[in-house]
């Protein structure tokens, strides 16, 4: 057999790869959102791609066939594993997987060239632990999205300089949060906290939206003036003790509390709540950790 440049070896590996990638990743596209649940491809698949791989590889004259056939095609396998779990194929494709199965065919493409290249000779450890490395560390970032997620979600919120605090309204439960980074719109930055209070037979939905600021973001008196929306009635501002201030608008349901909160600045906004009930709500506010609020971003 023929020894083959670095860059013969990489273009077959890169035709096999492709040959190897496509019908694995057609296959994906078309069992997501069925009987899969977007963790694991189905172990045909995985069958089919060693199998392509390993006769890819001997019919290519590749170094080292009987190793890089069946390595490269387990590793197109995991890549494109991991990138159907990182990136799913959005709903408003529908039928129309051809749109987004070359993103997943470049993981076929990249995954047994790679491993083509690392086996070749003279053999480096270091590029065989590459090969082996970056597969299967996308297939463990992949099954552990949701983890590594929150745990972004956590530093975002620890590093935003919004102090984290939180009310603690009786009856309501927090259902969201949101964090709003400090832009052209916003010069300060922000976190978005919405509640809700179920409907029973005696009384209906009711909301409360919490929107915390840093202190240096205003005072409660200018908040309150600040409307940026147009509501469609009209609006006053009336002031309570403790710095405290309340928008209500004419025919409206919603009202709208501006107070401060030890470093922070908070805004308390409800729908069918009392005035009383809302103001009440000030006094709930309490410190609360980063982890407990990216579990319901």
């Amino acid at each position: 057999m023929q020894d083959l440049s670095t860059k013969a070896v990489l273009g077959r590996a890169a035709l096999i790869g492709l040959v190897t990638g496509i019908p694995t990743a057609i296959i994906w596209v078309d069992m997501q959102g069925e009987e899969l649940d977007g963790t694991v491809l189905p172990p045909a698949m995985f069958l089919l791609a060693i199998i392509l791989g390993t006769v890819g590889a001997r019919l290519a004259r590749l170094p080292r066939w009987g190793v890089v056939g069946p390595v490269g095609g387990a590793a197109a396998w995991l890549l494109i594993g991991a990138l159907a779990v990182l990136a799913p194929v959005p709903e408003l494709f529908g039928p129309l997987p051809a749109l987004v199965a070359p993103v997943y065919v470049v993981g076929g493409v990249v995954g047994f060239a790679l491993s083509a290249w690392s086996l070749m000779s003279p053999l480096r450890w270091w590029a065989v632990a590459l090969a082996v490395a970056v597969p299967l560390g996308s297939w463990g970032a992949a099954q552990y999205k949701p983890q590594i997620l929150a745990w972004f979600d956590v530093r975002s919120l620890e590093r935003s300089g919004v102090p984290l605090i939180a009310p603690a309204i009786q009856g309501y439960r927090l259902v969201h949060v949101d964090l709003n980074a400090a832009g052209q719109r916003e010069p300060e930055p922000s976190t978005w906290l919405e509640y809700w209070r179920d409907a029973t037979p005696s009384r209906g939905f009711s909301e409360i939206q919490v929107t915390v600021w840093p202190a240096a973001a205003g005072n409660p008196w200018d908040s309150c003036l600040a409307v940026t929306e147009d509501f469609g009635v009209p609006l006053r501002c009336k002031s309570l003790p403790g710095d405290r201030w309340v928008r209500t608008g004419a025919g409206s349901s919603w009202v709208t509390v501006f107070a401060r909160s030890g470093d922070a600045l908070i805004m308390l906004n409800g729908s069918s709540i009392a005035e009383a009930d809302l103001v009440a709500a000030l006094s709930t506010f309490r410190p609360i950790s980063a982890v407990e609020l990216a579990m319901a971003m």
